[in-house]
């Protein structure tokens, strides 16, 4: 399983999804969404929950739900690059 006491905020899966690292820890706050384009490398990351209503997420959350349906089997997913989520989220976050 790998070493729990070194915990990771994201979690990379390959364009197959099979996983390149792991983080199973449930973080109180925040929601896991895998971010990423089919022919790229999809990460799991944790969004906080704070920013869910931000419209900036919504319109991602909404671009999601067009492409890939309301009826998602398993985590959420956003189509969208992985290093520019992660600044959106810093900088919506400060």
């Amino acid at each position: 399983m790998g070493n729990k006491s070194s915990y990771s905020a994201n979690m990379r899966l390959s364009s197959t999804g099979e996983s390149i690292g792991r983080s199973d820890r449930i973080r109180k706050g925040y929601v896991p969404v895998l971010v990423g384009r089919e022919d790229d490398v999809v990460e799991k990351l944790w969004l906080p929950i704070k920013l869910i209503r931000h419209p900036s997420v919504v319109a991602l959350l909404n671009n999601s739900a067009d492409e890939f349906g309301y009826a998602q089997q398993g985590l959420l997913k956003i189509s969208h690059d992985v290093e520019q989520f992660k600044r959106m989220i810093k900088n919506i976050s400060d």
